[in-house]
């Protein structure tokens, strides 16, 4: 029992490790989309290789968990959330890259689009995987029980970064292929929400034992 408790808490820092890495990574990302910072941009897309790395690593060592050990009713919890997280983790990690991919993308495009509404969808994106990672590490879930309000503003942003660039598209159609790019991002940020909420229902059930939904819509993918 105590090698299966080392096991535990060694599982605990290495996926707080990979969600602030893919924290990082978010921020990093729409950074370097509205600074048109190629460094900044090349530097995220070279960090998703650790991600993938954690994903494997962490993966392994849960299921060593489950193998060598019978965990009791909390063990077991704690061991198939992390196995659920670090998949909507690397998942994050993968929109993060994306968003930096249309950085490098947009440099050498540039358009009147001011993404404003960018930036604050990615206020909200990282501040709710920010969230999830210390209520993992602290066991404290009271946070997460406004999840569905960011969610929801999240979906809010989404919509109108949406008509907005669909108004440039139609007053400069020679353009339309970066507005897109634009819509694409903002749809990368509400997944990063959707995942991050489905996080946050597997850390209720770890800490709590109970099963609830915070993401309505059943998105996350």
């Amino acid at each position: 029992m105590a090698r299966m408790s080392g096991d535990i808490k060694s599982m605990t820092v290495t996926v707080t490790e990979m969600g602030e890495l893919v924290a990082e990574m978010l921020e990093k990302s729409v950074t370097s989309l509205v600074n048109s910072d190629v460094d900044l941009a090349d530097e995220v897309i070279g960090k998703y290789d650790r991600v993938a790395f954690l994903e494997s690593y962490i993966e392994n060592e849960a299921l060593k968990v489950l193998i060598l050990f019978q965990p009791m009713a909390s063990d077991m919890r704690f061991t198939a959330t992390v196995l659920k997280m670090i998949t909507y983790l690397e998942r994050i990690g993968k929109y993060s890259r994306n968003i930096a991919k249309a950085a490098i993308y947009l440099r050498d495009r540039p358009t009147t689009y001011k993404m404003i509404e960018v930036y604050e969808m990615c206020d909200v994106a990282v501040e709710m995987v920010k969230g999830v990672v210390a209520a993992f590490e602290s066991r404290n879930v009271k946070d997460l029980e406004r999840y569905h309000e960011l969610d929801d503003k999240l979906d809010h942003y989404r919509v109108n970064v949406i008509e907005d660039n669909l108004r440039h598209m139609a007053a400069d159609p020679t353009a339309i292929e970066a507005y897109t790019y634009y819509i694409s991002v903002a749809k990368y940020l509400e997944r990063v929400g959707d995942n991050a909420c489905k996080i946050a229902e597997k850390i209720i059930y770890m800490v709590t034992g109970k099963r609830i939904e915070i993401d309505r819509r059943g998105g996350g993918l």
